[in-house]
């Protein structure tokens, strides 16, 4: 795989492969993407570790954020969400719920300046 790399990127330098076809992404980029051809390739276990190390690797930089999640099931279905609705109830800061304001209502109303009794005469 290194070798594949190391000749692509001297083939790109030396003029042998036409500009073009690297042109959007640079030499770099376009060995490498014939490098990670040829490890895939010749050597599939590769892919098959990749995988559960990307599923450690994301469930423990979600830890470090707080957001705890189980398995790789979890970061499938995490990656197809467009939209979040928090509530206010301070659970996702805290982790308990507080109470942050409230509002008082008693059975004595104010409309436009008169007192209006809501009571039984």
């Amino acid at each position: 795989s290194v070798l594949t790399y190391l000749v692509w990127y001297t083939l790109c330098n030396t003029g042998v492969v036409p500009p073009a076809w690297y042109e959007q992404e640079g030499e770099m980029t376009f060995s490498l993407m014939f490098a990670i051809a040829c490890l895939v390739i010749s050597c599939p276990c590769a892919l098959g570790l990749a995988t559960p190390t990307a599923v450690m690797v994301g469930t423990g930089v979600a830890a470090q954020y707080g957001v705890l999640m189980k398995g790789g099931e979890t970061l499938e279905m995490a990656s197809k969400v467009d939209s979040i609705v928090f509530d206010k109830t301070g659970t996702l800061t805290k982790g308990k719920p507080c109470i942050t304001d409230f509002c008082l209502f008693s059975s004595t109303t104010t409309t436009t300046g008169t007192t209006t009794n809501t009571g039984t005469n």
